[in-house]
């Protein structure tokens, strides 16, 4: 009996540490989309801007738009923010968002009153 129970660590082990590896070549190959579409976003804002195509009014939004994509990129594959045990950070980044918003909008509205 006792040579059954060694018999199946290793293979236990083995399996184990197949499931990490694939589960490291998937978020390899994550990371790897994340930097290349992070290269095609920052590509496209310079030859939106560059080019003069669009309206500068426009310009603003767009490349607003592309930055806040670029940050979902940077903490949802980066930063790991998609796997489980984050919630604390998330929490954070999250009240540290709406403290900027609500500072924001009160330095504007005592601006736009006086």
């Amino acid at each position: 009996m006792a040579d059954h129970h060694n018999t199946t660590e290793p293979t236990v082990h083995r399996h184990e540490e197949i499931q990490r590896k694939l589960a490291l070549k998937e978020e390899r190959k994550h990371h790897n989309v994340s930097f290349v579409m992070m290269i095609l976003l920052t590509i496209v804002a310079f030859f939106a801007i560059w080019s003069d195509k669009i309206s500068d009014s426009f310009a603003v939004i767009f490349i607003l738009t592309l930055a806040v994509v670029q940050v979902f990129f940077q903490l949802y594959i980066w930063m790991h923010l998609s796997h489980k045990g984050h919630d604390f950070p998330i929490w954070g980044m999250a009240s540290g968002v709406l403290v900027a918003a609500v500072t924001v909008a009160s330095l504007m509205g005592m601006i736009w009153t006086s």
